[in-house]
């Protein structure tokens, strides 16, 4: 569901709240919640293959591996060269030059410490995984315990992106992709974005649309309006009444819309207003 130019609707699940668990009562607006990808169900997501294809194929070319460290030394003495990097933080940048520096032959130590260096860096990153979908099926059953949980509809300009927060649509592929030391190195930005954006093709049915945030995990960060903001709250079509109750109150603390999805004589969701 789309918006005028550049915004987009898009969904978040939510499970039923449970006795303790106050999530609704806790958002705030302007607020948005980026978890641990750690938590999530997918194993292998934001943990790629990594390892030095680079070195493999090329490993009885002479000099190879000094090049690679002539060439990456020359980048790091730069300063400006990559400061639009987001991937390469300042610890991983400093591993990079060490490795730069270091030319007594440890290219499998390397190989092993500048993997774990990415790997590293790549989980410090938090997820909110939203999709344009609020009448799927199996993401209601899957993500919002059989309609008994809920929906947080927020309105994104796909457009945009700030230093910290990155919009990446998902691609999806048969076969995760084994990725390049020397990707990270070398071409950082489309590295990110392999690692961020590509999922197993077991997925697709979440057409899945995520907002990272670079710069930490299981947090709540206040985003710039223009950018993304909550517009409604949205009860699944089996949340008990009391709860139904709690929703619409929450929607009118923050400001936002409550609606409610119910089942259609069509076998199909509809979507109004939540009375």
């Amino acid at each position: 569901m789309r918006s005028k130019f550049g915004m987009r609707k898009l969904y978040r699940y939510q499970p039923t709240l449970t006795p303790g668990d106050d999530r609704l009562s806790l958002l705030q607006n302007g607020e948005v919640w980026f978890s641990d990808p750690a938590k999530f169900n997918d194993p292998f997501d934001l943990k790629p293959r990594i390892s030095n294809l680079m070195l493999d194929r090329w490993c009885d070319a002479p000099g190879f591996d000094a090049a690679m460290r002539r060439a990456l030394s020359e980048l790091l003495a730069d300063p400006a060269i990559y400061q639009g990097a987001l991937f390469i933080d300042p610890a991983l940048a400093n591993e990079f030059r060490e490795w730069t520096a270091d030319d007594a032959g440890h290219e499998k130590a390397w190989d092993a410490r500048l993997q774990y260096a990415i790997e590293k860096r790549i989980s410090q990153f938090g997820v909110v995984c939203l999709t344009p979908q609020w009448d799927s099926r199996l993401m209601w059953a899957h993500y919002a315990d059989q309609g008994q949980g809920f929906c947080i509809e927020y309105e994104v300009d796909w457009t945009l992106n700030n230093q910290d927060v990155r919009y990446v649509p998902v691609q999806y592929t048969s076969e995760i992709p084994e990725l390049c030391l020397s990707e990270a190195m070398f071409t950082p930005h489309q590295f990110l974005y392999r690692v961020l954006a590509t999922k197993h093709s077991d997925w697709a049915y979440e057409q899945e649309v995520r907002l990272v945030c670079l710069t930490g995990k299981a947090q709540s960060v206040k985003l710039n309006p223009n950018f993304v903001r909550m517009t409604g709250l949205i009860a699944g079509h089996a949340m008990p009444e009391p709860l139904r109750a709690h929703l619409k109150e929450t929607a009118a603390r923050l400001g936002v819309t409550a609606l409610g999805v119910n089942t259609h004589a069509h076998g199909r969701f509809h979507m109004e207003p939540l009375a």
